[in-house]
């Protein structure tokens, strides 16, 4: 073989490995960027002052709020804000912070009663609920263990939740543990990961015009990016553009902190049209008077 055709060889070699990898990554720009539905934002406990009439204004129509965490941790603010939600007409979901160190069963079970109590003290049992699964850093549980706890949640309650899972870059710490894991999967499990759609959390140390992530390729796409949010106390947010800021001013108000932070929230990204976003939404929630 001659060395052109050994080189050719070797390019073509390597492309079918990468289509093959596990992971791969993704580059946004801030002009694809303007063009995504920009209307998610998260919370957790922090005894703030929000005013989702105001928020809702802004664009603001999901608000994901933590409603447990590892065994027995409950948010104090979830079910103040749950009702605020409601009131106001926005679509709301609740999300579980994973911990490996707890058995997975107890958590998800836990997770759900609590979310269906705080319904049924408000009156909000045939409102949507869209449930989601926390998976990140030291205290996510393997790919495997993510796809079971999401088939307990369905059994639940009939909708496949979302999976807000950090990715690591190639290269980085934890990237070939996630690779390892994916390839490991089993079909069914693949199925159960695809079914429930990915929210990624990736709003790096600089501001940039573009910001490259990584997607499990068991996912097809991402579904919601969480572009920005605060890394030691501070802001940051993936995109150049007042817009991309997280700053949603009077909506918002944190009752201590830096003052950095006082009216900055995490922000995602949809990624599709509104309709599609309507639909993801209707498939992935279901009304805590239909639960199991």
């Amino acid at each position: 073989m001659n060395s052109r055709a050994s080189i050719w060889s070797c390019i073509a070699v390597a492309s079918l490995l990468s289509a093959c990898a596990p992971i791969r990554t993704e580059t946004v720009s801030v002009h694809r960027a303007r063009s995504l539905l920009n209307n998610t934002v998260d919370f957790g406990w922090d005894g703030g002052a929000l005013h989702c009439r105001l928020l809702r204004s802004m664009g603001v129509e999901l608000i994901i709020h933590r409603a447990t965490r590892g065994a027995s941790k409950s948010d104090v603010e979830y079910a103040r804000r749950e009702h605020a939600a409601r009131v106001a007409g926005m679509k709301w979901g609740a999300y579980h912070y994973v911990n490996r160190t707890g058995n997975l069963q107890p958590q998800i079970d836990r997770f759900i009663r609590v979310v269906a109590a705080t319904a049924h003290r408000h009156g909000t049992t045939a409102h949507p609920v869209l449930m989601v699964l926390d998976n990140e850093g030291r205290d996510r549980v393997s790919w495997s263990q993510l796809a079971w706890a999401a088939q307990r949640v369905r059994a639940h309650t009939g909708a496949w939740p979302l999976l807000y899972c950090s990715v690591p870059l190639p290269g980085m710490p934890g990237f070939d543990q996630q690779t390892r894991e994916l390839r490991a999967l089993t079909p069914a499990e693949r199925a159960v990961l695809k079914a429930c759609g990915l929210w990624i959390p990736r709003y790096g140390e600089q501001t940039s015009t573009h910001m490259t992530f990584s997607v499990p390729r068991v996912f097809g796409t991402w579904t919601f990016w969480q572009y920005c949010g605060d890394i030691s106390g501070h802001p940051k947010t993936a995109l150049f553009g007042p817009e991309f800021s997280g700053n949603v001013g009077g909506a918002y108000t944190r009752s201590s902190g830096r003052a950095s932070l006082r009216h900055f929230c995490d922000r995602s990204f949809f990624n599709g049209s509104r309709s599609a976003f309507e639909k993801f939404y209707r498939e992935h929630s279901s009304a805590v008077s239909a639960w199991r």
